[in-house]
């Protein structure tokens, strides 16, 4: 065989195996030409239970089709008292919550309507006494909170005070209150603030007091506006009050 001929048996034998590489790719591309098979995600349905690293009880949340339906419970860190109670109707918060101590005992009930804070909300001291109730309406706080001693005696109600120095009155609360800030105009259904409501404005303050200007805001005005004061209590609840100048 001279070397032309050794050279075209190369070439054919080069190409053999080319064409034998590209069958190979070929068949193994062509066996996974099916679509891969995804695995279809489980809907959570009914009781789901989520327990601690060491199996204590955590959470149990009920599902309907995905959706959270029916009261899901939290537990404190022993895996058997309840935490938290909170009711759900397809996916919103709906009815009355309960939140309790370590010692099984009623801390809180809270009133839920289509996932927005509505109606009372009930504070308890650890020995079941009543602490304080809050009035909600549409996710917002409303006037008339109630708050009591540990010994059951009902606090002195935080009321709007006012100072007035020529043209301008002063505004304050009887007790200390955090955060305090004072408007001007209409409560929704005359118990409800909501800060954003275009029914109402902020006052005029220097540093951290707040007034009426008369020169501004005159009596005939002021006469069927309310002023509102929205602040936090010693006991770190809200309160809203509101009152009439003349």
């Amino acid at each position: 065989m001279n070397k032309t001929q050794i050279l075209i048996a190369l070439v054919i034998l080069s190409l053999f195996g080319m064409s034998s590489v590209y069958i190979d790719l070929s068949e193994l591309v062509g066996s996974n030409n099916e679509e891969a098979v995804v695995p279809e995600k489980k809907v959570k349905h009914g009781e789901v239970r989520q327990y601690t690293k060491d199996q204590r009880l955590k959470t149990v949340v009920n599902y309907n089709q995905g959706i959270k339906h029916g009261t899901s419970y939290l537990y404190h860190d022993d895996g058997e008292t309840v935490l938290l109670a909170m009711p759900y109707v397809n996916g919103k918060r709906e009815g009355v919550s309960e939140k309790f101590y370590e010692n099984g005992n009623l801390y809180a009930s809270t009133s839920y309507m289509n996932d927005k804070l509505h109606g009372p909300r009930k504070l308890f001291y650890s020995n079941s006494q009543s602490k304080a109730v809050i009035n909600y309406g549409y996710g917002h706080v409303g006037i008339g909170t109630v708050e009591y001693l540990i010994n059951g005696e009902e606090k002195e109600a935080i009321t709007i005070t006012t100072q007035k120095e020529g043209s301008k009155i002063w505004l304050d609360t009887s007790s200390p209150c955090k955060d305090t800030q004072f408007y001007i105009g209409s409560l929704i259904e005359d118990t409800f603030l909501n800060p954003v409501d275009k029914n109402i404005k902020s006052l005029m303050r220097e540093g951290d007091r707040y007034y009426v200007d008369t020169e501004v805001h005159t009596p005939s005005y002021l006469k069927y506006q309310d002023i509102i004061c929205s602040c936090e209590s010693s006991q770190g609840n809200p309160i809203i009050l509101k009152s009439r100048l003349f």
